[in-house]
């Protein structure tokens, strides 16, 4: 991975990005570069630089994928993509019966075990898919699981599966795709080997036997073809409703509901405006709301990649909005990440034998519109009360000892910066301009925006960090250069750090004589002495290895910046001191 790339990783936060247009026949698909900005080297930087794991729970959400253990475990860069972007993990096949299990009394947790260790060293919560599904059988299933032992063997499954993970697991999904809207039964329920030896309570039976084995972990109904507005759709959330309301009536132990995501994509554009009744509908009984396999099948769509991408982009910005306005919904998850790796592939290839484009990031792990949407959706979403479980930053090996080490894993738990997909922080790595806005906006989000925006000539909008600079500025953390240039890529230097952020908070001081502290006082800039000196008598400014040094022209690093924001968070009251001798204090 590009140096470059992987050092903007240190941020945490994303403004909201360039909205989507409106996208409705065949005839407009040559207009979608109009609609959904191109991923520009600058702004595909923002992959790196704002991990969906990370923007998503400043929110109050989880994002997260299902991917499988073969390519996990044998594709480096794809794990490392997997353990940037993702907060939660589930096993797309490991823990499915046909899977586990070899033989009617054998289990094999191999592969599963692998993948729950890799979510807990990379910080991520674990999520079982799945107790209960009529496909994924194994072989031996037909032959031994009758009428009179199906209960015995189905509770025997769940309490072995779910116990074996108890205590680990975010959520399962206990029961999966029950539902058929064509089969003649008024309740809809998909005939299944379950259904036909225990009948509709087979489910009251899984879910029982679930919360027995894991009483911690979510326990969720799973299901697909309940998202767009289709007639069978509608029947479909219907009967889903249905079997909702009758399990929560009964006392049956559920507490989500999965909507797996699987979308189409058509030349004559799609909607999801009816889903919106059925979500508030699942949110009144009580129950959480996770998306779990989101994708979009492009099957329909141009052979082109760039207008196919543009058209996938528009399809997860509309049905995102929807279920994002949704304060039930706390999960997004990807079916996969990356089209390198994708069902659809096998299952459903183009007639065109085209690569199928499905998901955030294409098959180079280079983030593509489908991923700004994601980006973007996530950031306009309404915020919610933060999840118990959300995973815990991660105690970075390489600050162990630093001068900084409170500094920065202070701000880490405060959720403010970030380490890389290698669980290292750099902390002697600089920090540009760009990035020290972000940082600023996310320390610092309820300061007045008094000023006007400035339109810099070098800042696109599709840039990155568009929407942070702008906050930053209108914040008064920082201006520009003569001419509207802003320089966003410029390594900042120390002395840039303490000036922005004692103008953002409007700090100011009528004794410079305080600069004397410094035996390199004589290097401050004459814009500068009236800032620092307000830094410096605020205890503001943190100077390693000797205090009385300022070098305030030498750029700063990510420890130094850690450093000087925890400290004016200190000064605005919304963080505790922290005893340090490199802390000025005159």
């Amino acid at each position: 991975m590009h140096t470059l790339l992987k050092r903007r990783h240190f941020l945490m936060g994303l403004g909201a990005l360039t909205g989507m247009g409106t996208f409705t026949t065949a005839s407009q698909l040559r207009h979608l570069n109009m609609l959904v900005p191109a991923i520009t080297p600058s702004s595909a930087l923002a992959a790196e630089a704002i991990a969906l794991r990370s923007s998503a729970r400043t929110k109050g959400l989880l994002f997260g994928a299902a991917v499988n253990y073969n390519t996990l475990s044998s594709d480096q860069a794809y794990a490392n993509l997997v353990a940037q972007q993702c907060a939660i993990l589930a096993p797309a096949l490991e823990l499915k019966w046909d899977v586990l299990r070899p033989g009617s009394d054998q289990f094999n947790f191999t592969r599963a075990d692998w993948m729950a260790q890799f979510a807990r060293s990379h910080g991520m919560l674990f999520r079982g898919h799945t107790l209960v599904w009529h496909q994924g059988l194994p072989n031996w299933f037909a032959s031994t699981v009758n009428k009179q032992n199906a209960e015995k063997y189905l509770t025997a499954h769940i309490s072995r599966v779910a116990g074996h993970y108890a205590g680990q697991m975010h959520s399962w999904d206990v029961v999966n795709e029950a539902i058929e809207p064509q089969v003649q039964r008024a309740d809809k329920l998909r005939s299944t080997p379950w259904l036909r030896f225990l009948g509709p309570e087979y489910i009251d039976i899984a879910f029982r036997a679930a919360a027995a084995a894991d009483p911690r972990a979510l326990l969720t109904y799973n299901d697909f073809g309940i998202e767009h507005d289709t007639p069978q759709a509608e029947t479909k959330r219907t009967a889903v409703l249905r079997l909702l309301e009758r399990l929560k009536s009964r006392g049956t132990p559920i507490q989500a509901l999965g909507i797996q995501g699987h979308l189409f994509g058509h030349p004559d554009s799609v909607k999801f405006t009816q889903i919106r009744r059925f979500l508030r509908n699942v949110a009144d009984l009580g129950l959480q709301i996770m998306i779990t396999e989101l994708d979009v099948n492009d099957q329909q769509l141009p052979r082109d990649a760039a207008v196919r991408d543009r058209a996938v982009a528009k399809i997860y910005a509309d049905f995102l909005a929807v279920v994002l306005d949704e304060p039930a919904v706390t999960t997004i998850m990807t079916w996969g990440i990356s089209d390198r790796y994708t069902w659809l592939a096998s299952k459903k290839p183009r007639e065109d034998g085209g690569r199928l484009r499905p998901l955030p990031f294409d098959a180079q792990f280079k983030p593509k519109p489908a991923w700004q949407s994601l980006a973007s959706a996530i950031a306009l979403a309404p915020a919610r009360p933060s999840q118990p479980g959300l995973p815990s930053p991660t105690t970075f090996p390489d600050i162990q000892g630093h001068w900084a080490q409170a500094y920065i894993q202070a701000l880490a738990d405060k959720n403010i910066i970030s380490g890389f997909p290698d669980g290292t922080f750099k902390p002697n790595a600089p920090v540009t301009r760009a990035e020290f806005a972000a940082i600023a906006t996310k320390a610092f989000p309820k300061a007045p925006q008094n000023n006007p925006s400035i339109e810099f000539v070098d800042i696109p909008k599709s840039f990155w960090g568009y929407s942070a600079i702008q906050t930053a500025v209108r914040r008064g953390f920082l201006v520009g250069y003569p001419g509207r240039i802003f320089q966003p890529s410029q390594q900042i230097p120390r002395v840039q750090v303490v000036v922005a952020l004692a103008s953002g908070l409007n700090l100011s001081s009528n004794n410079t004589n305080v600069l004397s502290f410094y035996q390199d006082a004589a290097q401050i800039p004459n814009y500068a002495t009236n800032k620092v000196a307000a830094a410096t008598q605020r205890r503001m400014v943190v100077n390693y290895p000797t205090a009385r040094q300022l070098n305030p022209n030498r750029n700063a690093t990510r420890a130094e910046v850690a450093a000087f924001v925890y400290q004016a968070l200190v000064d605005a009251d919304q963080a505790q001191p922290i005893n340090s001798p490199y802390l000025v204090r005159v």
